[in-house]
């Protein structure tokens, strides 16, 4: 064998070593998506912890058509869901052998399963072998799959998996803001897709399956709110709720100077009070504004340093803005 032909199959040994080095490499750490993998496009197990925790967190026992199994606690309303449909439907399939939490690595490597986290189930292994058929009826698959979960039945040649199920979720939360005033609506009701959630100081924050969904928001004084969402699986968006206030709910304003009786210069900005709340400063001249005043009579205060304080009464309409409500400290 000539020199050149061992240096060319050296070279050619040397590319399978270093090229199947780091394919083992990236299908062990997961970096490499192939198969069902590939297709589905959900498996990021870093955007999975940061949504529902470490596996094995915040894991509870859930009974699922008799079968007591081990499931994520953010799965639990969902799975509500789908025993529901099944039971209202009617539906006769035996569920007998029902799996869910699992802290395993994926078949053949590429990473953790879902099951580590409890957001997999698996469904009568004996009778929907991976790879296989399965005797699950189309309306059960139909109805998990409406409740967020993708049904492994549809990956494609040997990764076929007709027994699992995974639960592709994601998170959004935002806050519900007056659109003229940009402050926070304390007293509002939110739902997505038709289900109404509680919030909390003005603040909301759903789990939800991924996908394209339907957020509504009303509040006293405010027309309703209604738009779509596209949330892709295991995501953590933060969306504010914008309202627009009713010609009877749009904020007035006042206005006006701070003096001191006798005409005595001010020397340091007067404190502004409504209705016993500190909300402005006033500027050396005296001068102050105080937006964003709801509809009805209100108090405005002013002090400064040692001067006794004084008050006075405005009423303010849906709109309103008051000029020149002056104050006299000292009078």
């Amino acid at each position: 064998m000539t020199i050149r032909a061992r240096i060319i199959i050296l070279v050619i040994i040397l590319v399978l070593l270093i090229g199947g080095g780091f394919f083992l490499y990236y299908f062990l750490s997961g970096k490499l998506k192939i198969g069902a993998e590939a297709v589905v496009g959900c498996q990021n197990t870093k955007m999975i912890s940061a949504l529902f925790g470490s596996p094995g967190s915040k894991i509870v026992d859930y009974d699922f058509f008799g079968n007591i199994i081990s499931i994520h606690e953010a799965v639990v309303p969902f799975l509500d869901k789908v025993q529901k449909e099944i039971k209202d439907k009617k539906i006769n399939y035996n569920f007998f052998d029902v799996a869910s939490f699992n802290p395993r690595w994926k078949r053949g490597g590429g990473g953790r399963s879902l099951h580590s986290w409890g957001i997999a189930i698996d469904i009568n292994p004996e009778t929907n072998p991976q790879g296989g058929g399965s005797d699950i009826p189309k309306e059960v698959i139909d109805i998990f799959k409406k409740h967020g979960f993708f049904w492994g039945g549809d990956w494609p040649g040997r990764d076929r998996d007709p027994m699992h199920f995974e639960w592709y979720g994601a998170a959004i939360s935002g806050q519900s803001i007056d659109k003229i005033s940009k402050q926070k609506i304390l007293d509002l009701a939110t739902a997505i897709d038709g289900s109404g959630s509680p919030n909390n100081n003005g603040e909301y924050y759903w789990i939800v399956p991924a996908g394209v969904h339907e957020i509504t928001a009303i509040g006293r004084g405010y027309g309703e709110t209604k738009f779509s969402v596209e949330l892709t699986c295991f995501s953590q968006d933060n969306l504010d709720v914008v309202l627009e206030p009713l010609p009877s709910n749009v904020p007035g304003a006042v206005a006006g100077t701070v003096k001191i009786a006798g005409s005595y210069p001010l020397l340091v900005p007067a404190n502004v009070y409504l209705d016993g709340r500190l909300v402005s400063l006033s500027n050396l001249k005296g001068n102050y504004y105080i937006p964003n005043i709801k509809e009805g009579k209100h108090k405005i205060e002013a002090k400064i340093m040692f001067f006794p304080g004084n008050s006075t009464a405005v009423e303010v309409v849906p709109g309103d803005n008051l000029k020149n409500v002056n104050i006299v400290i000292g009078k």
